[in-house]
């Protein structure tokens, strides 16, 4: 299926009219497509899926239809082909998305945090210069980790293989394959989105050698968005704002149930496909993490002049904020008596 969806990429773009009438079930029911991950980084995805308020939130007269991904760029692949409608997806392939497209929006925040890099036990890697001629995996060129990786990379005086230097980069197939390639060591560190730094850490084949937070103001930093198309938004405008609400209620009932939330998403990752963790490496992944539908859009930026210097996307779009369509958002968060989350500008 991951072939054919980004086969199809090169031949369709998001918000086309057959988009939109691909999104219509029989009768007068309407489909959502939604796009997700076995990363605790879309817990509030996991727990909205699995406790069905998702789906209670879109009503009757819509039916979900779950597609799960390993990266963004898989995810940004089946955006571009129209064959989902919206994803939660990270702030690298958001960019991405925008710049080639700009027919996408980040209706909600998600996540913040919850990425580090953790190095093989026994690799012999205490500085940043020991990573010269490793081997380095992360889950996919243009992701969030990806970036975030090659720019701490050149902060540090180190290149990939493919800019001319000695690093090599690893894109994973599944993140949890990062646990048979420290197994076998076939890899030498990873950036990676939780759960696998703690599942890493937990089974003695890895120690954190960087927590991303550091890298960030404040330590906050978009792990996790919610991003839909804009063709899907202008077809069914009241599917999306119950999408969103749905995104703002599974956010509300993890901080009110983080220990059940907790092996709610444990148990909907190996539903996915993902690997399950024991209570303490999950309960430590679970800290390293903030849940919240603040978009901190100004990671974002930051992201994408990252991008940029990478090579990954030509420019930061001049634009670029106006991938924020958060209206939704605030009147959703008005009604619960909640504060209103600042609108980009």
């Amino acid at each position: 299926m991951r072939k054919a969806l980004a086969a199809l990429a090169l031949v369709a773009v998001i918000g086309t009219g057959c988009a939109s009438s691909a999104a219509k079930a029989a009768g007068s029911n309407t489909v959502l497509r939604l796009g997700v991950f076995p990363n605790l980084t879309h817990a509030p995805a996991l727990v909205g899926i699995s406790k069905g308020i998702i789906q209670k939130d879109l009503g009757a007269n819509t039916k979900l239809k779950i597609f799960t991904f390993t990266s963004g760029s898989e995810a940004g692949n089946a955006m571009l082909a129209g064959s989902i409608d919206a994803t939660y997806i990270g702030p690298g392939p958001t960019t991405s998305l925008f710049s080639k497209s700009g027919k996408i929006a980040v209706v909600s925040g998600v996540t913040q945090g919850g990425a580090s890099l953790v190095v093989r036990t026994g690799a012999g890697i205490i500085s940043p210069a020991d990573l010269a001629g490793k081997k380095v995996a992360d889950p996919g060129v243009g992701n969030t980790q990806d970036v975030a990786l090659k720019t701490w990379l050149h902060s540090n005086g180190l290149k990939t293989t493919d800019e001319g230097g000695n690093v090599t980069i690893v894109p994973l197939t599944k993140n949890s394959d990062s646990i048979q390639y420290f197994s076998g060591k076939q890899v030498d560190a990873a950036w990676l989105p939780e759960p696998y730094p703690s599942l890493l850490i937990a089974q003695g084949l890895g120690t954190k050698f960087l927590d991303e937070r550091t890298l960030w103001p404040s330590g906050h930093f978009a792990t996790t968005g919610l991003v839909v198309s804009t063709g899907y938004l202008t077809a069914h405008p009241d599917v999306v704002k119950n999408l969103v609400k749905g995104n703002v209620d599974s956010i509300r009932y993890i901080r009110s149930n983080p220990t059940q939330a907790q092996q709610i998403a444990n148990t909907e990752i190996v539903t996915l496909g993902g690997k399950s963790l024991d209570a303490a490496p999950l309960a430590q992944a679970w800290a390293e993490m903030t849940f919240s539908w603040d978009p901190a859009a100004a990671s974002l930026q930051q992201d994408a002049k990252n991008a940029a210097s990478l090579g990954l996307i030509d420019s930061v779009p001049s634009n670029l904020l106006s991938v924020y369509e958060l209206d939704d958002l605030n009147a959703i968060l008005k009604d619960l008596g909640l504060p209103a989350v600042p609108v980009p500008a």
